[in-house]
């Protein structure tokens, strides 16, 4: 282990994790939708993760986007011992991983379409952070997109206290990181229950200590323990990699680049009044309480102000429903502002993507919205995206039968893989689908479900799962309880089975993920 990584919890693996937002087609997406030329993907493109920690958004994406070329970074020889099997094991030969620390990068690295760090630049020493800048610097090419996130104020401010206090607890025992930090999480909880006034001010932190409990004791550690936790105002990260000759694209999730979905309207005025982002993304956060950002930089920015130029320089993204079964008024909370979606405009736009992905340029096109102005039918587009009403795919997505006959097999590798490592493992699973040039995600039991079907058939499905359920040592709950009885196990695994039959695989078989013959 380097010197670099002093002060960083390498003692505990940290824990596999896919995250969507680190997809290309996330990052053009948000480019996009802030009048800033995305870069070209089509003939191929250069990705770099630093800080890969197990790499599964690393090898995901590149099972996703076999044109895009993969580079991973972690000081970890563990975690990069474990993607390189990842990636011989699914045949990824678009995917590297270097064990290595920021300032001893490969020489042959050359310049990225895209560089992603999640869950480093609040977490590492000054110093690596200023590595992580000359990186930018360097091996950004320009027109490229970074993505970093980071712990974020003035939503930390009340926690604070609680990362203090667990790891000078940490700090006094004995063990390793994982049980230091239980022992840590066991300290707050006394405290919590015993009334300290601290918890009794800030009932919030109170709160806040049961999701500490449900949390994976490696996320904890790491988390809390290293020597350099920071938290960050907007402002300081976009001065950091100003040095570098990056500007404020936007930011992620989508909606967090609409100020009317995250502040209330007696904040908005500010909104109206400047477009200074350095300002207005400040005056957000405040009123959002934001605790946690994905912020995007691009280096020599190319701008599309008009939608001629969005739909010259990025029509390449398709839009499509985010489910089937959507209907108007469709209404989201996003945290601190609930919004309804209503009206003949959105009626119509359902109506088209609801059995199809379509671009821009041909929803402009489209007989149906004949008469709407290029513009509103854009910010229509966006907004529905932002509210979750559309998603973003890479590719275009076919509208394929609503039910799947036949025998089931997987169309990836790297899919196959993880089906046959990861079902029934307590976590989400994330499917690469090269459609949509991102991961999707499979609770762990449905995981089991299509891993049977695809190695066993239909017959017998819910016996089979239901046996390997019990074998996995898993429990089903119900209202809250592990489930006894072996009818009760027996209707819920069936209705398990039949709702993934007739509402999951036909979604799988769409994004070309699952095939049939």
């Amino acid at each position: 282990m380097t010197a670099a990584a002093d002060g960083y919890i390498t003692d505990v693996a940290y824990i596999p994790g896919f995250y969507p937002n680190m997809s290309p087609v996330a990052m053009r997406y948000v480019a996009a939708l802030n009048r800033i030329v995305p870069p070209k993907t089509a003939d191929g493109f250069r990705y770099l993760e630093l800080g890969c920690g197990l790499g599964r958004s690393l090898t995901t994406l590149a099972a996703a986007n076999p044109k895009g070329k993969f580079v991973g970074i972690d000081v970890n020889p563990e975690h990069t011992a474990s993607i390189e099997k990842e990636i011989a094991a699914g045949k990824l030969t678009n995917a590297r991983v270097y064990t290595a620390d920021f300032g001893h990068l490969p020489e042959n690295l050359g310049e990225c379409d895209f560089i992603a760090l999640h869950g480093v630049f609040s977490w590492v020493a000054p110093e690596v952070r200023e590595q992580i800048i000359e990186i930018a610097k360097k091996h950004l090419a320009p027109g490229g997109l970074l993505l970093v996130s980071y712990n974020a104020m003035p939503g930390w401010a009340h926690l604070q206290p609680i990362r203090g206090m667990l790891r000078q607890y940490a700090q006094l025992r004995q063990g390793d990181s994982m049980q230091k930090v239980r022992d840590a999480v066991a300290y707050l909880v006394f405290m919590r229950d015993k009334n300290a006034k601290y918890f009794e001010d800030n009932p919030r932190a109170a709160a806040y200590i049961d999701g500490l409990l449900k949390q994976d004791v490696r996320y904890l550690a790491h988390e809390y323990l290293n020597d350099h936790w920071t938290s960050f105002y907007f402002a300081e990260v976009a001065g950091m990699f100003g040095k570098a000759g990056l500007a404020f694209v936007g930011s992620l999730p989508v909606f967090t680049n609409f100020w009317d979905l995250c502040v209330r309207p007696e904040f908005q005025e500010l909104f109206r009044t400047t477009t200074n982002r350095l300002v207005t993304e400040s005056h957000k956060d405040f009123c959002a309480n934001t605790a946690f950002r994905w912020d995007i930089y691009a280096k020599a920015p190319k701008l599309m102000p008009e939608v001629t130029d969005r739909l010259r320089d990025a029509d390449d993204l398709y839009f499509r429903a985010s489910r089937p079964d959507i209907t108007l008024p469709y209404q989201a909370n996003l945290g601190v502002v609930t919004s309804t979606v209503q009206g003949p405009l959105y009626q119509t736009l359902l109506g088209l993507l609801g059995t199809k992905s379509m671009r821009l340029s041909e929803l402009i096109a489209a007989t149906e919205l004949k008469g709407t102005p290029p513009a509103d039918l854009a910010r229509a587009v966006d907004a529905g995206v932002a509210m979750g009403l559309f998603d973003v795919t890479a590719g275009p997505v076919p509208s394929g039968p609503d039910t799947v006959t036949g025998k089931i097999g997987l169309t990836n590798l790297f899919n196959t893989v993880l089906l046959q490592s990861d079902s029934l493992g307590g976590r989400a699973i994330a499917l690469a689908s090269e459609t949509t040039g991102t991961g999707h995600t499979l609770g762990d039991f449905d995981a089991a479900i299509l891993h049977e079907l695809v190695e066993r058939g239909r017959e017998g499905l819910a016996g089979r799962v239901e046996t390997r359920l019990a074998g996995s040592g898993r429990s089903l709950q119900q209202n809250g309880q592990p489930v006894t009885d072996p009818a009760t196990r027996a209707k819920l695994v069936s209705d398990a089975c039949n709702a993934f039959l007739t509402g999951s695989l036909p979604q799988l078989a769409k994004l070309g993920i699952v095939t049939t013959t």
